[in-house]
């Protein structure tokens, strides 16, 4: 940011402007606003509150009534105070307002004058690719005059206000035991974090319009383009081609038609145009099964550790950094609602887990955080730093059927970017588990008549909420009691009475045989 000899506080030009709108000195307050303004255009033309605005839509806060005055408040705040739920009154009516899907657009583009460039304007863009909720394209204009990094700062800043807007807003009734807040203080509701965008103020009680608000979305360190300075070369030569052999279960239906694996690719470098990935079963001496593709998934790896957590309940005390192989990819808030409907999947090591929050805390540098973890009955453990990450978009990876014969080898990838002989290579042992049937649940047994009876429930992974299914090639249950097996296709199984025991269940796959068990002893 800029020093006072080449700008301006932002406070004193608020108040030059209140001043000159003939408002006086104690009806408004500028000292909670920080930062400098390196220029603006501004006439007597315009209304006062028109250039306030402007100034507010880059430096993020909210002219509000306080006390009889007009107060300048920056977001981004800590919250005042937590709303109690027993305090609502009248007609409350929280139900939250969700806003059209439409308002999130994909790309941002923010049209300024910057300072280090002449008097044509700038553009420094938000691009949300990766977030499938957005569409379309969207200007900003302002004749504010920017920093090439503040631009590119605050256009991401407004991009990510946007998104979570998007969320909805709350509008509840409280009484006079409330009368301290106003709009722009920050509260929490509901274990969420809401600013007040709008109070009615009436006999006894107040109305209050509530938006969700995300104190992270304030921050950014986006780095601009600059208007003047050369660009970086361009690459002659495409760089190395990242690749994964992911060994996992199936995360579409439609994979579910033949064994097989995942590969996931991505360039080094902006010369990248794809790949050429060839297999080897005889440790790289001869390759064959060679595909050409230029997708490429969101791929990195962490920077931080990841230790271990219970399946059961989310992880909300783990938090995990990643460095993205491409600091343009973006990582994106979900709920816990589209987390358990397969958005925001990604592996960690072999674990597949879904996160709901993700910051960018530095260029290419994410954090995220409230994990599911183990998903699709995946190992959990814990993850060190250089772990692979991949995203487990279903359309950036690619499905490569193999044959039985292939189980428990190991093969090789080779993949060679195109247009260049760089070479990058990695192995993996193949165990099928796209294919292995998860264990069964609700695991009983009880005696009665000299009989042992056994029921269980069995676990699909097709499909999704009600409508859920075995994989085409599940074949049944295998029923062990103290070593001695039974194939059934029911979900119960009475035999006589063996005394102690211990039941294994498991589920069979007709390519590769039971997979793990449900086990009790009795």
């Amino acid at each position: 940011m800029s020093s006072a000899s080449s700008a301006y506080p932002l406070y004193a030009v608020i108040a030059e402007i209140c001043a000159r709108a003939g408002l006086p000195y104690d009806k408004f307050n500028t000292t909670l606003l920080e930062g400098y303004v390196q220029g603006m255009q501004i006439t007597n033309e315009s209304a006062a509150f028109e250039h306030i605005q402007t100034l507010a839509q880059a430096y993020f806060f909210d002219p509000v009534n306080r006390g009889g005055a007009v107060t300048f408040v920056p977001r981004g705040a800590e919250p005042v105070m937590e709303i109690d739920e027993d305090d609502l009154i009248g007609d409350s009516d929280d139900e939250k307002t969700r806003r059209s899907p439409e308002e999130i657009v994909q790309v941002l583009n923010l049209n300024y004058y910057d300072s280090a460039g002449g008097i044509d304007t700038c553009k420094q863009t938000s691009d949300r690719s990766i977030d499938t909720r957005s569409e379309g394209e969207k200007n900003i204009e302002t004749p504010l005059v920017l920093e090439t990094d503040q631009a590119a700062q605050a256009v991401v800043i407004m991009h990510k206000v946007m998104i979570e807007e998007q969320r909805g807003e709350v509008e509840i009734t409280l009484p006079s035991s409330y009368l301290s807040l106003t709009a722009g203080d920050v509260v929490l509701y509901q274990s969420d974090r809401y600013r007040i965008d709008e109070v009615n103020i009436d006999s006894g009680e107040q109305k209050y319009k509530l938006l969700h608000d995300r104190k992270s979305a304030y921050q950014s360190q986006a780095l601009g383009v600059a208007p003047v300075a050369a660009p970086d070369p361009v690459p002659l030569v495409a760089g190395s081609t990242y690749i994964e052999f992911i060994d996992a279960p199936i995360l579409s239906s439609g994979d579910d038609t033949q064994l097989g694996y995942y590969i996931a690719i991505a360039g080094s470098n902006s010369a990248w145009s794809g790949a050429t990935v060839a297999l080897s079963l005889d440790g790289g001496e001869n390759y064959s099964d060679s595909d050409t593709t230029d997708v490429e998934a969101v791929m990195g790896e962490l920077t931080t550790t990841l230790g271990t957590h219970k399946r059961e309940i989310p992880d909300t005390h783990n938090r995990v950094q990643v460095q993205l192989y491409d600091a343009g990819d973006a990582l994106e808030y979900r709920t816990l609602a589209q987390l358990l409907n397969r958005q925001n999947r990604a592996l960690i090591g072999n674990e597949i887990v879904s996160f709901a929050e993700a910051d960018e805390i530095s260029p290419g540098v994410w954090e995220i955080g409230y994990l599911l973890r183990g998903r699709l009955n995946t190992e959990i453990s814990e993850h060190a730093v250089g772990t692979r990450f991949v995203l487990l978009e279903r359309n950036t990876l690619h499905y490569i059927p193999t044959e039985r014969y292939n189980l428990d080898q190991t093969l090789t990838f080779r993949a060679t970017s195109s247009g260049s002989a760089v070479e990058t290579t990695t192995d993996g042992t193949f165990t099928g588990a796209s294919h292995t049937e998860p264990a069964p649940t609700s695991l009983t047994a009880y005696r009665s008549g000299g009989q042992l009876t056994i029921e269980w429930v069995g676990v699909g992974y097709l499909g999704g909420r009600a409508a859920y299914d075995q994989s085409q090639f599940f074949s049944g249950y295998r029923v062990t009691v103290n070593g001695d097996s039974t194939d059934t296709s029911a979900t119960t199984l009475t035999i006589a009475d063996p005394g102690p025991a211990t039941i294994q269940v498991a589920q069979i796959n007709s390519i590769t045989g039971a997979g793990p068990a449900a086990e009790i002893t009795i």
